[in-house]
Formats: structure tokens, sequence, C-alpha cells
């Protein structure tokens, strides 16, 4: 019963970390300071950090901070 317990609660914790993804707050900084565009995860973490933002036709380099 007490090897069941150990494995079930190993098996738990081992399923919480493969499901973590990178995850991080975004900014950009405009010309009337920072503008915050929330928190990003993964690959969209990745894609907007990539591409940037373009706003009223000027491009702003994303910046984005781990927790």
């Amino acid at each position: 019963m007490k090897k069941k317990l150990i494995l079930g609660a190993i098996i738990a914790v081992g399923f919480s970390f493969t499901s973590c993804e990178k995850c991080a707050e975004c900014h950009y900084d405009g010309p009337n300071g920072e503008v915050e565009l929330g928190e990003y995860c993964g690959d969209d973490l990745e894609d907007i950090e990539d591409a940037g933002m373009s706003v009223n036709g000027e491009d702003y380099e994303v910046h984005c901070h781990d927790h």
C-alpha cells in the first residue's frame, strides 16, 4: 500500500513538471513609455519576441521577462 502511494505521488509530480511552459510578462517601449502586453507562454512567447509589435505604422521591439 505504501509503495503504491509513493509511486502515485512520484507520477503526479512528474506530470506537473512536464506540463510547464516557459511564460513571461511582455512589453514594448512606446513613445509615451512602457506598454504592457500581458503574459505569453511557449510558442506564443517566442513568436511575439521574434515578430515585435507594430502600432500605427511604427515597429517596436518586444521585451519579455521570465518570472
